[in-house]
Formats: structure tokens, sequence, C-alpha cells
């Protein structure tokens, strides 16, 4: 019974992984939120996208040549040489962020500095490493890393309640973080057998990554750029208050995000190797996962707008129902975007995801602009929705016409 327990579990690996990740993120916004204030808190986001932005420019360059092109080896010693050898190289890059630390250490506090550093470094080594365990297939040690990590989070914050609240700091935050992403970093890499590669294997290395990397990259960062710029353009247009408000309904909806990405994170591997081998049973996982994503999206906006009221009560905000509802809207559609992208990615179709990634965030931060200066923050998210719907329109013609 246990067994059967356990296998179910890791059948919904990337729904825990990506459920943990999600409550650790939410309780730290949460007690951003309430204790430190609204300028904190969108000081708080801001460093995140930097971290989101780092994170994909990784997934384009680092992450998707491991999750795509390297999961299709079949010879298994192969597979562990090229992405053994990806992931020194990625370490050495890590080291190399040092530089830039010691100017900002002159410049601002040195405790945040270090913090952010390595909560930084620690988050990115951690995405890694998870990427490469579904590779291989160790779902087990992604699912014990994720639970562990949450609560490692979990247990920092309620240290805070030995303490009093006026002292604490955003360094004290980034330090917790920084200590659950190493604990989860070690549990990911528990019992792996790396070795220094050869300057042949780096070099092949190097040009998998350039060959993925030059147009996923652009891309990831085109989608990056329409994701993230409702932050800038509400802290340049409207200022760090409306800041706060899009960031607080966007944390409401932010479990719906994370419960997809971790799904299609997981789906990835299988889908690369699906791609070439049964595309029938690809359309069939493809269409099952946007059906599934659609249904929890609804059930769970439904669930968020009966308990608005209790929300407003904990997060000690008023919530502006309009940008609620748009922003679950964007989850709505995004559940169509996540299984097209997905579905060119691992097709490997990286210079059209590129070149129409740029076109629809170029006019989705437009409209975001237009609309921000008539409308406040409900415009910028109006606009954001709206890149979207180009985006799915977009992808779809696509896929159809290259892929089934």
């Amino acid at each position: 019974m246990a067994s059967k327990i356990w296998t179910k579990t890791l059948k919904l690996c990337g729904v825990i992984d990506v459920a943990a990740l999600s409550a650790s993120n939410f309780i730290l916004s949460l007690f951003v939120i309430r204790e430190l204030g609204d300028s904190s808190y969108a000081i708080y986001m801001n460093i995140f996208s930097l971290l989101m932005f780092l994170s994909t420019l990784q997934n384009a360059f680092l992450n998707t040549t491991l999750s795509v092109k390297y999961a299709k080896i079949n010879d298994y010693q192969a597979k562990l040489n090229k992405a053994s050898s990806l992931c020194y190289v990625t370490n050495v890059v890590y080291l190399i962020f040092v530089v830039p630390v010691f100017f900002l250490i002159l410049k601002f506090n040195i405790f945040l500095i270090i913090s952010v550093y390595l909560a930084f470094v620690f988050y990115l080594s951690r995405e890694l490493f998870r990427a490469y365990n579904y590779v291989f297939d160790r779902r087990k040690l992604i699912v014990i890393s994720a639970l562990v990590s949450f609560m490692v989070t979990l247990l920092g914050l309620i240290a805070l309640m030995l303490v009093d609240f006026k002292v604490v700091k955003l360094s004290y935050l980034y330090s917790v973080i920084a200590l659950s992403g190493v604990i989860g970093l070690i549990i990911l890499i528990y019992r792996c057998k790396f070795t220094v590669p050869s300057a042949t294997e780096i070099k092949r290395t190097l040009n998998d990554i350039v060959d993925v990397g030059r147009w996923s990259s652009v891309g990831s960062l085109s989608t990056w750029a329409q994701n993230n710029s409702y932050t800038y353009l509400a802290t340049l247009i409207v200022g760090l208050e409306a800041t706060a408000a899009l960031a607080i309904c966007r944390l409401i909806i932010m479990p719906i995000n994370l419960v997809a990405s971790g799904i299609y994170m997981a789906e990835k591997p299988l889908w690369a190797r699906l791609i070439s081998s049964n595309k029938g049973l690809l359309k069939i996982k493809s269409k099952k996962i946007i059906f599934l994503m659609v249904v929890v999206v609804l059930l769970y906006s439904l669930a968020v707008l009966l308990a608005l009221p209790f929300i407003e009560s904990v997060l000690k905000v008023t919530i502006n129902e309009w940008i609620l509802l748009t922003w679950l809207l964007a989850c709505l559609i995004q559940s169509f975007k996540f299984s097209n992208t997905n579905l060119l990615v691992v097709s490997e179709d990286f210079k059209y995801l590129a070149l129409m990634g740029i076109k629809v965030s170029l006019l989705g931060v437009l409209l975001s602009t237009l609309l921000g200066f008539y409308f406040g923050a409900l415009g910028i998210v109006i606009g954001f929705v709206l890149g979207e719907l180009l985006h799915v329109f977009n992808t779809q013609i696509r896929i159809k016409n290259t892929v089934f």
C-alpha cells in the first residue's frame, strides 16, 4: 500500500516540486508585505525579477540543452558525460558572478548583497540539478529536496517569532533562502558522481550550449520582458504602491503559474523523446495537460474569489478585484501558451520562438505602456493579457504547420 502511494507521489513529482516552491515564495512574500511594508515588498519583487531574469538565461542556454538536446541521447554513458560536463561549466559561471558582487559591496549593504548572491547561486544551481534529475528520472530526490527546502524556509521564518520584527531586514530573508537552497541542492546531487571534463568535452559542451542558446535565449528573454515588464512599468508610470498592488495580485495567482511550470519541466524530457518517436502520443499528452490546467485554473479562480475577504484580512491589504480577475484570465490563457511553447521547444524550433517572441513582447510592452498611462495598473495587466493571446494564436498556427 505504502509502495503504491509513493509511486503515485512520484508521478506528481512536478506538482509537488513547484507546490513546495510556491509555498516558500508565498510565505516569504507574505512576511515582507505584513511586516516590512509596501516599499520593502517592491524592492523584494524587483530583486526577484532580476533572479527570474538570470533564471531565464540559464534555462535558455543550460537547462534547455540538458532537458531537450541531451534527453534525446539514447546511450546512457554518453548522456551522463555530457550532462556532467554541462554542470561543471555552469558552476564555473556561478563563480564568475562573484566579481560584480565585490563592486556592489562597496556601495550597498554588505550583508544584503552577500545574502542575495548566495540565494541566487543556490537557487539557480538547484534549478539546474532539478532539470538534471528529471533527465535521469530521479524523481525521488526531487520530491525530497522540494519538501526539505520548504521546511527549512518555514522554520527560518518561524524563528523570527523569537525576535522583534522591527530589527528584521531583507538580508535575513535572503539568508533563509540561501540556506534552503544549499540544503535542497545537497539532496539533489546526492550520490551524483561528477568528473572534471577534458578540454575537448568542455569545448563540445560550449558548442552545444551556443547551438541551443543562440535562438532560445532570444525567445526566452523576449518572454521574460513581457512577463516582468509590468513591475518596472508600474514603478515608472504609477509608482511603488502600484507595483505592490500588481505584485500582490500576482502573488495570489503564483501557485497556478508554478504548478504549470513544474508540470512542463517534468514532462519536457519525455516530450523531447516522443517528438521523434511517437507524435500521436505526444499530441494526446499535450491535450490532456491543457485540459487539466484549464480545470485547475478555473477551480482555483473560484476558490480565490470566494476567499477574497479572508485573503485581504491575512495580507492586511485591499485587493483590486479587477486587477485580480485580469491576472486570473492571464493564467487561463497561459494554460495553452505553456503547452504550445513546450511543443516548439522540444521540436527545437528555437528560431521561430525567438523571432515571434520579440514581436509579441514588443507589442505587449507597448500596449501595457499605453494602457498604463490611461488606466493605471489595470491597463498594464490588460496589455500583458493581449500579448499572451497573441502568443497563443501564433504558436498554435506554427504547431499545426510544423509539429503535427
